[in-house]
C-alpha cells in the first residue's frame, strides 16, 4: 500500500513588533530652521540661492561646481558640511524649506523655471518668531511679480539686490566691519511712526547697519590709484544702506540725502550703474554744501563688489 508523502508544515514566524518612536512624524525644529525663518522674515522675499549663501560659513557665495573635497566626502548627507556649489545648495535649501512650508511657516513659489524659487514667511511663521509684523503676500499679478522678483539680464529685482548687499556686508565686503548688526526694511518700518495723513515720516532706508567695532573707509580718486581721504567710523554709529536699482530725479535725491543724514551717521549708496552713481554724486555736491556732510555719504557701483549681478 502506497504511503502518501506528508505535507510539510510551515513554521509560523513571530511578527516582530517594532516600537514606534514617540516623536515619529513630528517636526524637530533646529537652529538652522530658526535662522532661515528669521532671515526670510527680515528680508520679506528671499530667493533660494541667497538663503543658501546666508547659511554658508562666512556667508560665502556658491561656486559653479562642487570642490574635489566635497565630491570625496562620503559621510552621510545629514552630517556633511554645508555644500559649496550652487546645485547642492539649492537642493539643501529646498529640503529645509519644504519642512517649514509643511508646518505653514513659509510659502514657496517658483515663477520662472530657469531661476531659483522664492520664499516668504507667513503670519503663522511670524507668530512663531514672536514678531508682530503684518503678513506680506507675494505679488498678486504677473506684472507685479515680474517687476519685483524677476532677476536676470533683462530684469533686476530690488529685493534680490538688497538681500545680496546684506550678505556682501556681512562677510566684510566693501570695507564693512564684520562686527555689526543689520536692521532690515521691515524692522525699520515697525519703528517708524504710524502713517497718518499730513504726517511726514523719515525716509525709510533699504537697511541700517549698527556698528559694533571701529573701522574706516578710504576715499580714492577716480582711477583708484591714490587715497584722498580716510573716513573713520566708530562702534555705536549707524549707516543707512541704499540700493539704487533705477535713477530717481534730482528733487527726490535732494530730499532724501539730508533726511538720511539727519537720522544716521553715514549713508552708503550701492548703485546699479555708473550713471546712477554720478547722479547721486552730483546731488551730494549740490545739496550738501558742508564738506563734513559730504564725507558722510559714500557712493559706489554695485558691480565693483558683486560682479555676477
Amino acid at each position: 500500500m502506497a504511503v502518501e508523502p506528508a505535507t510539510p508544515t510551515r513554521k509560523k514566524r513571530r511578527r516582530i513588533q517594532h516600537k514606534r518612536r514617540i516623536d515619529a512624524g513630528s517636526f524637530r525644529f533646529k537652529a538652522r530652521d530658526a535662522d532661515l525663518l528669521r532671515f526670510g522674515a527680515e528680508q520679506t522675499f528671499t530667493r533660494f540661492d541667497t538663503a543658501g549663501e546666508f547659511l554658508a560659513p562666512g556667508y560665502a557665495p556658491a561656486s559653479a561646481e562642487p570642490s574635489p573635497e566635497q565630491l570625496a566626502d562620503d559621510t552621510p548627507s545629514v552630517k556633511r558640511a554645508w555644500p559649496g556649489d550652487l546645485r547642492h545648495r539649492l537642493m539643501a535649501v529646498s529640503h529645509l524649506l519644504r519642512k517649514l512650508a509643511a508646518r505653514g511657516y513659509v510659502e514657496v513659489i517658483q515663477p520662472w523655471a530657469d531661476q531659483p524659487a522664492w520664499y516668504r514667511v507667513t503670519a503663522q511663521g511670524l507668530r512663531f518668531l514672536g514678531l508682530e509684523w503684518p503678513e506680506i503676500a507675494f505679488p498678486a499679478t504677473y506684472e507685479d511679480l515680474e517687476a519685483r522678483l524677476r532677476h536676470d539680464r533683462h530684469f533686476k529685482s530690488h529685493h534680490h539686490l538688497i538681500n545680496q548687499v546684506r550678505l556682501l556686508l556681512a562677510r566684510g565686503g566693501a570695507g564693512m566691519p564684520t562686527k555689526h548688526t543689520w536692521q532690515g526694511e521691515r524692522a525699520i518700518e515697525a519703528a517708524l511712526p504710524v502713517r497718518e495723513q499730513g504726517l511726514r515720516r523719515p525716509h525709510k532706508a533699504d537697511g541700517v547697519i549698527h556698528l559694533q567695532e571701529d573701522d574706516a573707509w578710504e576715499v580714492k580718486n577716480a582711477e583708484k590709484t591714490r587715497i584722498l581721504d580716510t573716513v573713520r567710523m566708530n562702534a555705536g554709529q549707524t549707516l543707512a544702506i541704499e540700493v539704487e536699482r533705477s535713477q530717481k530725479n534730482d528733487d527726490r535725491y535732494s530730499a532724501i540725502l539730508p533726511d538720511l543724514l539727519a537720522h544716521y551717521d553715514f549713508v552708503w549708496y550701492f548703485c546699479l550703474t555708473a550713471t546712477i552713481k554720478q547722479a547721486v554724486a552730483d546731488v551730494r555736491k549740490a545739496v550738501l554744501i558742508d564738506k563734513l556732510q559730504q564725507r558722510r555719504v559714500r557712493i559706489m557701483v554695485l558691480g565693483d563688489f558683486l560682479p555676477c549681478l
